[in-house]
């Protein structure tokens, strides 16, 4: 096994090692992986979670077991912009460098500025109006109208199957970032996200609370209304599951399975 970290604003992970290959994720600047067997240029790599795909191997910083966990422990700072651009990228052709919200970065001061970098590579300067520190996500209660007003930043942002940057999310994508942002871990599928938090009937629905159908997942508005990536939209949307609305989903309405609340 070896050790690396994604040095690229995103990366795909594919199904097979192949770029036509169904894309089943993506993973953001700075996030470590462990990195197994190669293939066509495609490595397999495994994120701390466990989830798995293939990805380009040059884009992966391959470092050292020991720098790969000192790197895992150090503080970070997410982006809280919906993306930035990086005047002074990682390398000379790498202008200009975008970072994507719930980007984490190591920050360290370098020649009297703030950068950020991984190792191995070069300290790059950063404005930290884009950067939510540390401290604040600290001994903070989330609430799920925090969660909900985070996802209405994303409404209109495409729909892109294995997406979760604000260029394109799918249904769970936008989930983990929205809930991830605010400090909660969630998984990457919503299958597996429906074992997370407590059941919630849903006449007491609250804003934030995550509603499941057969392969998709949606936040609450509280009520009937929803808001989600929707494949069939092409977008981030608000929709409903009152019939009495003009944007009613009974597609999905007559397959709801369960919702549950993974921020109380």
């Amino acid at each position: 096994m070896q050790f690396g970290i994604i040095n690229v604003p995103v990366t795909d992970m594919r199904a097979e090692p192949d770029s036509t290959s169904e894309r089943k994720s993506q993973a953001l600047f700075g996030t470590p992986v462990e990195v197994g067997q190669g293939r066509n240029g495609f490595v397999r790599v495994k994120l701390l979670d466990k989830y798995s795909g293939w990805s380009r191997i040059g884009q992966i910083k391959m470092v050292s077991q020991s720098d790969w966990e000192k790197y895992i422990a150090r503080p970070k700072q997410k982006i809280k912009s919906e993306s930035v651009i990086i005047k002074s990228g990682p390398g000379a052709a790498t202008h200009p460098f975008r970072l994507f919200f719930g980007t984490e970065l190591v920050i360290t001061p370098h020649n009297g500025q703030v950068c950020f970098a991984i190792p191995g590579g070069i300290k790059t300067p950063i404005g930290t109006r884009c950067l939510l520190p540390t401290k604040e996500r600290q001994n903070k209660t989330v609430t799920g109208k925090q969660l909900l007003t985070t996802a209405t930043r994303f409404i209109g942002v495409p729909y892109l199957w294995g997406g979760i940057t604000p260029y394109g999310y799918d249904c769970s994508g936008l989930v983990q970032a929205v809930y991830g942002f605010h400090g909660i871990t969630l998984p990457r599928d919503s299958k597996d996200q429906t074992n997370v938090g407590a059941e919630v009937d849903r006449n007491e629905l609250k804003a934030g609370d995550l509603l499941f159908f057969p392969g998709h997942v949606a936040f609450s508005c509280g009520g009937d209304e929803i808001l989600h990536a929707s494949a069939s939209r092409g977008m981030v949307t608000f929709d409903s599951l009152d019939p009495k609305a003009i944007n009613y989903r009974k597609d999905i309405d007559k397959d709801f399975l369960i919702a549950r609340r993974p921020w109380s």
